[in-house]
């Protein structure tokens, strides 16, 4: 027989050791939790997510099973708290059980759904629902929901790595965005922090400059630190792809001081990961080297493999850089261990491997891993890094006097860089 949820609290309460006073501390009376653990008396959520933070027991322990016999307003509201916890799946449960039913959130509903379906990387489900819903809001002609929902299309494309696709709905959301007063600057800075990252991966760094200030002023009349703090590492990124390594290094230190300020170490360590990436850059190795070594202990505190890899990634990069090429073998193959086969870090690491082969003069090995790069950039979309790639080829078969073939990836570099003009919309 399934418990009620009273006796699931009671149970709980019961294996902490924790008395119904001290359950009730800070919450309610002692009486209530009685009444509740005795079914007499049913919490509202703000109380059972309060029973359940001093339980230490997920909410969703006493409620996924009983879900249908809640109300639909508490269902919801456990679909946020589940989304808040990033257990998305869950959250997708209670999310389609209440589409078509509860009136009160349609909207909402079908907004977090596609959220849930974008982490949960049901990329389909999730372009199919939103798509669904701009035929409903052409009809409506609400152009401040349309720019949601062309942004969220675009985030969703964006996280299936189309950026052609996502720079298609951004471009829709901005051209909407045209025409409304209304919308809150938060938002705004949102979608153009977004297009400036999607045109950045397309390699129109120049573009994504100007779209990534324009979301920093925007951010900057809100208390959105996190996200200004992710358009200021953006735009150091973005300097960095223009080589202005000085300026892309002071961007990084203002976009960890805003991750540090709201308390969020993961993208503290990220950011100055990257701000030891512009230290090589400028030739300070050893400089680089020490803020390497801190982010892969930090990573490690934090249990995040891929974070982890992406730092042995580039310590390989930089003893590529000083010319001590044990090390950077060793570092990239301890990247190689930690990342999953089809992965975007992966090609970063096989082109590594590729210069360090070819610096080594071993051609052969040079072009596997090269190729396998290619491969993976491909899959991933990030043309402007293919044509690099290519690039590459081109000079190891140069070196080996290979010239026909150096001629035929000549021109595949050629055609690479033509496909990333045309997506980019400038045909030649």
């Amino acid at each position: 027989m399934d418990k009620s949820l009273g006796q699931k609290i009671r149970e709980w309460r019961m294996r902490k050791g924790i008395t119904q006073t001290e359950l009730a501390e800070g919450l309610v009376t002692p009486s209530m939790i009685s009444q509740i653990e005795s079914d007499k008396a049913n919490p509202s959520f703000k109380l059972l997510e309060g029973i359940s933070r001093k339980l230490n027991v997920p909410i969703d322990e006493f409620l996924m099973d009983m879900q249908d016999q809640l109300e639909e307003d508490t269902r919801y509201k456990l679909a946020k708290s589940l989304m808040g916890s990033h257990d998305y799946k869950k959250a997708i449960q209670v999310l389609e059980s209440l589409e078509g039913i509860d009136e009160h959130h349609t909207e909402e509903i079908k907004l977090d759904l596609a959220d849930a379906y974008v982490f949960a990387k049901e990329f389909d489900k999730a372009n199919k629902l939103l798509e669904g819903m701009i035929d409903e809001i052409a009809l409506e002609r609400d152009r401040s929901k349309a720019v949601k929902l062309y942004m969220k299309l675009g985030w969703a494309r964006m996280n299936s790595n189309n950026y052609v696709l996502a720079k298609h709905y951004l471009n829709q959301a901005l051209k909407e965005l045209s025409k409304v007063n209304d919308l809150p600057n938060e938002d705004r800075g949102i979608l153009l922090s977004r297009y400036a990252l999607t045109v950045s991966y397309l390699g129109e760094a120049s573009v994504a400059l100007i779209y990534y200030k324009n979301a920093i002023e925007m951010f900057q009349g809100t208390s959105n630190l996190f996200m200004l703090g992710q358009a200021y590492q953006g735009l150091a990124n973005t300097y960095w792809r223009l080589q202005d390594f000085k300026q892309a290094a002071e961007t990084t230190r203002t976009a960890i001081t805003m991750f540090r300020s709201v308390n969020n170490r993961v993208q503290e360590y990220r950011a100055k990961q990257n701000y030891g990436i512009m230290q090589y850059e400028l030739g300070n190795f050893t400089e680089a080297q020490n803020v390497f070594e801190e982010c892969i202990e930090e990573f490690k505190s934090v249990g995040n493999e891929e974070l982890i890899a992406n730092a042995y990634g580039e310590m390989g990069n930089l003893n590529l850089r000083m010319k001590e090429y044990q090390e950077t073998e060793k570092w990239s193959f301890k990247a190689l261990e930690l990342l999953p086969a089809e992965h975007s870090e992966r090609a970063f690491v096989y082109r590594t491997l590729g210069i360090l082969y070819k610096e080594l003069q071993n051609y052969d090995r040079s072009l596997e891993y090269m190729l396998s790069s290619v491969g993976l950039f491909e899959k991933f979309g990030l043309l402007g890094e293919v044509s690099k790639c290519y690039a590459l080829i081109v000079s190891i078969y140069d070196s080996r006097g290979e010239l026909d073939k150096a001629s035929d990836y000549m021109q595949k570099m050629t055609t690479s860089m033509q496909e990333g003009l045309r997506v980019r919309g400038l045909y030649l």
